[in-house]
């Protein structure tokens, strides 16, 4: 009998793992908010349910007769990773906890971590509102620039720069939705090498967060400052080892500050694979559910 796998999120991008996985023979369970997503007919069955409705993905899995021995997979946004992680806790799937997901999709709550554990961030504020911000303002550094970002940004969404006499006060979003839910973060601009780091398993590559290059010109340095050690342990820390986990780092002579998390398929390495006929989701679903590192030495 086959073995099931919930899937989250069936349109365009993620056809071609629905493809390797049709192949590999799994019975693939379908999930999507949008009842014509492309990727339904690919699926065994599909239910018509968003990935954030954790009630009905759970009833999904009843309904389907999901056990510990099945699967989940998302190459979705990253907010899916929350629905999944919440179904595989139900049925006992061994997958990455609903805490650990959430840490990395809030800033203010890894920002706070990296404060804790002694990883680099810049000089960083929590703001609330306006009149916070207005009050931090009169104390900022002239000469200086400075980010805002929500707690839940997607770059550009609620990503402002300026200094103290440009704040875009008319422009910042300052009600509550999906991707500002508590808090704005206001940090002093670090100067140096914008990049780009992915890591799977004990490789990592690095990428000119710019131009969208992969570039070794800075290995050597990321690794006398123990970056790439230092990113490694948290992603060992909170479970997620056996997935591709993507930093954004500003690199400088002699130090270092991190960012942002990311979860979601890398469209970097995509893009490298796709120029050297190379299938990354197929790599991807190795290291997802197999735990098997297979991307080309290419990559790296």
């Amino acid at each position: 009998m086959k073995k099931k796998l919930l899937f989250l999120g069936c349109n365009h991008s993620q056809i071609p793992y629905l493809e390797i996985l049709k192949n590999q023979n799994w019975y693939i369970v379908g999930v999507d908010l949008n009842p014509d997503s492309p990727g339904r007919v690919m699926c065994d069955s599909f239910h018509n349910v968003g990935y954030d409705n954790f009630s009905e993905l759970i009833n999904v899995g009843v309904k389907e007769g999901f056990t510990s021995d099945d699967k989940v997979f998302t190459a979705s946004a990253q907010f899916a990773h929350v629905g999944a992680a919440t179904f595989a806790q139900h049925f006992n799937i061994i997958y990455p906890t609903e805490e650990s997901i959430k840490l990395c999709l809030d800033k203010a709550a890894y920002y706070e971590f990296f404060q804790q554990n002694d990883i680099p961030i810049p000089s960083t504020w929590y703001i609330s509102s306006k009149a916070e911000l207005r009050d931090l303002v009169l104390s900022m550094d002239s000469l200086k620039w400075y980010y805002l970002k929500s707690d839940f940004s997607k770059n550009p969404s609620y990503v402002y720069r300026f200094n103290a006499s440009s704040v875009p006060y008319e422009k910042i979003f300052w009600g509550r939705d999906r991707y500002l839910r508590e808090f704005y973060i206001l940090q002093e601009e670090f100067l140096g090498a914008s990049l780009r780091l992915n890591l799977y398993g004990d490789r990592f590559n690095v990428f000119d967060f710019n131009s969208g290059n992969k570039t070794a010109e800075h290995h050597d340095r990321l690794i006398a400052l123990g970056v790439i050690k230092t990113l490694q342990s948290f992603v060992r820390k909170q479970g997620l080892g056996h997935w591709l986990i993507k930093f954004d780092v500003i690199l400088s002579h002699n130090e270092y500050a991190v960012l942002d998390i990311g979860m979601d398929p890398p469209s970097r390495m995509l893009r490298i694979c796709n120029e050297q006929n190379f299938s990354l989701p197929k790599f991807y679903i190795d290291q997802y559910l197999f735990d098997q590192i297979t991307y080309p030495d290419i990559l790296d």
